[in-house]
Formats: structure tokens, sequence, C-alpha cells
């Protein structure tokens, strides 16, 4: 991209990342849930039974009887269990009027669930774009999603990029299409939501399991799981997950940590409090994929050659990229000869990497006052920071960004209206700072020495194009968020009062109505410019829903649903805080922080043959608005979708679920790699046409109209289970324009697993067929990256329970 900056450096080679240090945020975490564990060991009254159901047992929901011999771990019918990720209340999936997935324990163990990018293989409108190869949020319906834990909030990012998703502590996950319901709030990410629900303590017995997982490209992971009761009232849980992995990509690293406990304390029938806590180190490398993107690259594996020859220099062996010579944009490229491409190569120096920190610490009071009043608390701390060093070149630094909530909720059981109301206070704070003004990703050859894509080999850089130094990381550099939209120094307080009811007249209508305003105040400071601006911002965020539910049976519903906000999705800078300036730099642009969403949903559901067989069907039509990934352009999309899900599961020994999804998404165009100082950059195979003008309305680029996944599995009485799972995907345009297209494509995964007495043995295949996908990057980057997805991989898993 083009030079902005004007400072000068000395550096020339990139610093060495900085690991913050974690220990005063472990120590408090350890001492809070070991004081709540000496306090509450001397409790002895009853607590309730929390134990499985038996075999053969009748798992009972209102109206809703499953008799199975499945046990309740390995049950996948997401009628079998309440949930209550959408209303706050416990509810039945017929009866709520959203779109809503649940995926079981057991469905996350048998597909291997590893990443967001995973969930496409159980759900629909699920696809993921790679998002520089470390996606923290998943997409759904065409847009990044919330991603929330025990039903509040669990991460605040810019984009749905940042550090992987810790599986660690979940048990299972709900995934909900649409916006947020007037309990949560409305968000930047509008498009739907990740709730994950925690692993809980033992109260029957004293339980756990290791595991250790190897496989191909030297993938390693570990882990290791207790609990149990440590009194009547008082039960624990204790996780552990590692992993030590190189992966498909050259140059690649995962190195993981990922530490959970859990206490619960049940004194009386009435009330329960659950205190979670988990911390999650990360040492990764983030994955740009190939670029110099052409169809030629995506039809056949051929790859555009040739190296910068800016100030009539050709570069020299000392310098096989020529990197000295390399600008900010606009360089000057001697294109060479295609030639087929090693798929495990990707735009990457050795030793960039990325390193990350998470702790959170959650605590959830249940107290049932009556039989028609039940009062709930959830408490909520993240603390998060993040280090990324790219150099060919993006810098990121959040330092840290950290939020804390408190919701209650009053929960009142009428005889023929449920009622939910209550107070939210959030309070966020983050400093984060980025650079992508010196991004000249199309300028480098991969196929010559990669030890060379360095920028801090340039004179350009060195000279003028680094931007301002970060204050306390010697050697790196950002630009001011006056300028990029992302860079800040900021923090937001939110006041959220909320009302959610479900009127049932008859047995056959109900009625959904809810409503929220937050109140949002916003205080932002400029930390790199001079003269440090700073500004302040008051708004009201209106979330508004509505649905009528009909139900044709008492195991089938239809439903209609209407829900719009406004959010601050053109107000969200880097590591989730809040930047709004306006043109001049002077002060917040108001329109910036009340970007409107609208979603009409029709929906209907099915439980059949005796609620062994589920299924779900629905359309939607949504508007928005928001800032698009590193620009300041706010865009529009329209989005029109049909979704249709089935679960079947007549016995212990079968199982099937199947998803298909259609999606016609639009947008005003944001800005594209390529346009202004970046065209010189694009190779002859995608020279013409590439770009759009910003504003142009174009299909949502990075999205399969078509998404279909189907997962069957069956077991045998001697322990062995056979399980195989794909995922289809329609053509997608790689960029904005839909020069570059990604044909149909499909992927096949197959396991068998045997268990004998304690022992799970378990031997995985992903892309059986070794078919060369192709995955796309965030719309702004079509012209300059794509993904080149792993081929087949093995990876053999044993692990012991007790």
């Amino acid at each position: 991209m083009l030079m902005t900056a004007t400072r000068s450096i000395a550096a020339t080679s990139p610093p060495t990342m900085k690991k913050p240090n974690l220990l005063p945020r472990t120590l408090l975490a350890v001492f809070t849930l070991a004081s709540v564990s000496g306090r509450l060991t001397a409790q002895t009254t009853p607590p309730v039974d929390d134990s499985p159901p038996k075999d053969g047992e009748i798992l009972e929901l209102e109206r809703f009887k499953v008799t199975s011999d499945v046990e309740i771990e390995e049950m996948v019918l997401p009628i079998a269990r309440p949930f209550n990720s959408v209303f706050g209340t416990d509810d039945n999936i017929v009866d709520v009027p959203r779109n809503v997935t649940i995926i079981s324990r057991q469905q996350l163990s048998d597909i291997s669930i590893e990443s967001v990018l995973d969930f496409s293989k159980l759900t629909s409108s699920a696809f993921t774009t790679t998002n520089f190869g470390a996606p923290a949020n998943a997409s759904i319906r065409g847009q990044s999603a919330d991603l929330f834990l025990n039903g509040v909030r669990a991460r605040i990012t810019s984009n749905g990029n940042g550090m992987p998703v810790d599986f660690n502590s979940v048990e299972s996950v709900n995934i909900v299409k649409g916006p947020a319901t007037a309990v949560q709030g409305a968000s930047m990410y509008v498009g739907g939501f990740v709730d994950l629900i925690s692993k809980r303590p033992y109260f029957d017995k004293t339980k756990g399991s290791v595991s250790v997982t190897i496989g191909s490209y030297n993938t390693r992971r570990w882990t290791a799981d207790i609990g149990g009761p440590i009194s009547k009232t008082v039960a624990y849980r204790v996780s552990y997950s590692g992993e030590d992995s190189e992966g498909y990509y050259e140059n690649g690293f995962k190195k993981t940590h990922a530490f959970y406990g859990a206490l619960s304390f049940r004194p009386t029938p009435n009330y329960e409090l659950f205190i979670n806590s988990q911390m999650f180190f990360a040492n990764y490398t983030e994955n740009w994929g190939i670029n110099r993107v052409t169809q030629n690259l995506i039809d056949n594996g051929l790859y555009t050659t040739g190296i910068n020859i800016n100030n009539n220099s050709a570069g020299a062996p000392s310098d096989a990229q020529n990197s000295y010579h390399i600008l900010g944009g606009g360089n000057t490229i001697a294109w060479g000869p295609e030639v087929p491409i090693n798929r495990h190569t990707r735009l990457l120096r050795p030793s960039n990497d990325s390193y990350g920190e998470e702790f959170n610490i959650q605590a959830i009071q249940t107290a049932k006052v009556s039989s028609e009043l039940t009062i709930k608390n959830t408490s909520f701390f993240s603390h998060t920071q993040r280090d990324t060093i790219s150099t060919y070149y993006y810098s990121e630094i959040i330092d840290p960004s950290y939020f804390m909530e408190n919701r209650t909720d009053f929960i009142f059981k009428l005889p023929k209206a449920q009622v939910i109301t209550g107070l939210d206070l959030r309070y966020q704070r983050t400093k984060a700072y980025d650079d992508y003004f010196f991004e000249p990703a199309n300028a480098w050859d991969i196929t010559k020495d990669r030890n060379f894509i360095n920028v801090y080999n340039s004179a350009a850089f060195v000279n003028g194009g680094a931007g301002f130094p970060v204050p306390g990381w010697p050697g790196r550099f950002a630009q001011p968020g006056i300028w990029n939209g992302d860079t800040n120094d900021s923090k937001g307080t939110t006041i959220g009062p909320f009302v959610q009811g479900t009127w049932d007249p008859n047995d056959k209508w109900s009625i959904v109505a809810g409503g929220r305003v937050d109140f949002f105040k916003a205080e932002v400071r400029e930390p790199l410019a001079p003269w440090h601006p700073e500004a302040g911002i008051d708004v009201k965020l209106p979330n508004f829903n509505t649905s009528i539910i009909y139900k044709p049976t008492s195991t089938s519903s239809v439903y209609f649903t209407y829900n719009k906000s406004k959010n601050t999705s053109g107000a969200v800078g880097n590591g989730g805080g809040i930047t709004g300036w306006d043109a001049a730099g002077t002060a917040l642009d108001k329109e910036l922080f009340q970007q409107p969403s609208e979603l009409f949903e029709l929906g209907t559901k099915y439980a059949l043959q005796g609620n062994t067989l589920f299924l779900n069907f629905a359309v939607y039509d949504q508007k928005r608005t928001a800032k698009s990934t590193s620009s300041t352009v706010v865009q529009q999309y329209k989005y029109k979708g049909f979704e249709a899900e089935m679960n079947y599961q007549p016995n212990k020994h079968i199982y099937a679920t199947l998803s298909y999804s259609y999606i016609d998404a639009e947008a005003s165009a944001g800005f594209q790699y390529g346009l202004f100082g970046g065209a010189s950059e694009l190779p002859p195979g995608n020279s013409v046409g590439a770009t759009v003008p910003i504003g142009t309305l174009t299909k949502v680029p990075g999205l399969p109209s078509h998404l279909f996944n189907a997962l069957f599995s069956y077991s045998f009485d001697n322990g062995l289970t056979l399980t195989a799972n794909t995922v289809m995907t329609g053509k997608m345009n790689n960029n904005t324009a839909g020069t570059l297209v990604i044909p149909f494509q499909y992927t096949l995964d197959a396991s068998a697993s045997y268990k004998y007495e304690d022992w799970d043995f378990r031997v995985q295949v992903l892309n059986a067929t070794d078919e060369e996908n192709w995955s796309p990057p965030n719309a702004v980057y079509g012209n300059g990256s794509i993904l080149a997805l792993p081929g087949t991989q093995v990876q053999f898993t044993a692990k012991y329970s007790f």
C-alpha cells in the first residue's frame, strides 16, 4: 500500500517478539479458585443430583421425551437438552424462533474440531475465510460472528482476526444464526454468534481422561482432564491441553498451552455458584498463503515469478528479493515465467510469528427464589495481549485489551408467560497498534529465498515508510488511528437495561418480544500522532426483536422473526478497541458508532419419529453496514439465504447430520489491494479488471453461494466406530471484482475408533482423497492472497479414561 508516514529509523533487521508476563494474572486466578474452594469445602447441605441419565432412561424436557439407549455424553440430537444461548432462559430448540445448531461433545470429538474453520463441517452458513491464518471468530451468514462463553461475550476483536479459540474448556457449542437478542445486546458482529459451553464439574464421582495425538507433519497434541466432588456441595474440574506441532506449511509451527479450572458450589437445591477460569498461551505462525493470485494459479497451480526492478536495479545474489529497493506501493516488477508452486510454500519469512496470551475468569450465580422467580448474575473478566510481526509487512501489537462485564437477570415464570429482565454493565480498555500502509504483498517472489522477505532491509521503509515508533516496543512501528482506523488508546462503558418476554396465549401460538438500549460512552486518545488528539462520545444503541411462533403439533413449529439494532461496527479499532475519528481527525463521528442492522427470518422445525429425527429450515433477509478490514471505508451489505439442517440418531449405533445453505450476498465495494499505488503489483494474469471503484455493488467475495456438509457415524457392538464427514462448497470469488474464481470443491474426512475397556484409539484421515483445495482471504486482499489448503493428513489418538 502507499507510504504515508515520514519518520526515520535506523533499524535494519526485524525485532524479536516481546512476550508479556502473565504471572500476576496466573496467581490471581489460582488464589481466587483456591480461596473459593477453601471456604466452600466445609458446606454440607445436600446438592442437586447431577448424575447423567442411565442407559435406556427417558430424557424429559417439557413435552419432549427421547427414549433411547444413548448415553447423554454421546447424544447428538439438539432436542435432548435445554439451552439458554438465545434468550437467556432454558428453552427447547423447537420453540426458539431462530436457526440454531447445537454441537455436542460427541461431534466435537468425532471430527476433531481444532479451529473455528471446522464449524463448516457441522452447520449451515458457517464458511469462514482464512483471515491471515488466524481466525479468532467464525463467520456466519457471510459475516464474522460473535464469540460467547456461557451466554456472555468472551472476546473483543476488530475483524474476526486474533488468537485461536481455546477448545480445552469447551463441553459443547451452540451456534445461533442472526444478531444477538435483547438479553446480550448488539455488537459489530450481527451475522450470528457462537456460544461456547464450559466443561462442568462432576458431582457423582471422580473421573477423568488423558490423551495423546500424533500425526502428519509433526502434529503433536496432548490433553488431561479430571473432575469430581470435593464434598457433597462442592465439585471441581481441571483440564489442560498442549500442542507442539509444525503443520502442513513451510516454517510453520503452533505451540500452545491451555489451562482450565472450574468449581461448582450447591449448598441448597435452589442455589448454585459456578466459577470457571482459563489461561491460554499461543505462539504460532499466521498464514497469508500464496501471493500473486491468478486464475492460472487457482486452476493449474502455476505461480508468476519475478522481482522488483525499482531504481533500475535488477537485484543481486546477496539480496534475492531485491529487498533493499522495495517500496510501500507502486513497485515496478520484471515479471518472469509461470512455474509450478509448492503448496507448502507461503508468503512468510522464517522466524516471523505471533504470540498471544488470554486470561478469562467467570462467575455465574443462580438462585431460585420461588417457583415464579429465578435470579441469575454473571460476572466476567477477560485480558488479552498479542503481538504479530510479518516482515512482508504487517505489524500488530495489542498491549493489552481487557474488559469486564456484569449482567443480572430476573427470570419470571408466569402461568402463560416468561419474562427475563435485568441490567448489563460493561467496561473495556484497549491499547493497540498496527500498520498495513507499507504492505507490498505482491512485490515478493516466494519461489526465491524467503529469508529476504523483509521490509527492514528496504531503504524506503527505514527512511520514511515505517511509521511511528510504538511506545515500549523497540524496533516496532505503527500508523496513527486517525489515518488507518485501527490504532487506538481507548476505553468504553456500557449500561444496558433489557427486557425479553414470551407470551403463550394458547397451545398453538406464542409471541416473543424484547428490547434493549445500550448507553455507550467512549473515550479515545490517539497514541502515536505527535499532537495526541483526544475525544469522547455518548451514544444510544437500541436492539429490538419480535417473533411469532405457531405450533402445528406439539413437536413442530413455524416462526417469523424480526430484529433491528444499531452497533459500533463503523468505529471498531484494532484489538476490539474504539476509533471512529471524523475526516479531520479532531472528533469522533457519531454515525460510525450507530451502524444499522435489520433482519427478517422465517423458519420451521420438526421433531419426528419419536423425537429421534430433527429437521430445521429457515429463510432470511438481512441488511447492515460496517467498516471493512484494513480500511476506513464503511460498506453496505445485503444478504438473502436459505438453510436446511437434519439430525438423526435412532439408537446408540448410528447418527447422522446433514446441512445445506444458500446465500446471495452483495456489498458496496471497499478498499482492494491493487487500487491506487498497488496496481503495478498485479501480475499479468490478473492485471485487467481486477479492481472496481469503491462503492460499486458487487457479490461478497470469499463466500460460496452453496455450502453442504454431512457427517455419518456407525458404532458396532465390539467397540469399533466408523465415521465419515464431507464438506462441499460452490464456486466463490477470491477478489471483489470477481476476476478470480475458486471452483466447486469438496473435502472428505474419515476415521475409525476402537474402544477397549478404558481405552479409546482413533485413526483419522483428513482430506482422504488429497484434493488440492483453496480458501479465500479477507476481501481487501483478494488480489494478493489465497491459501492452499492442506493435502491428506493422518492423525492417531490414544485416550485413557478413568
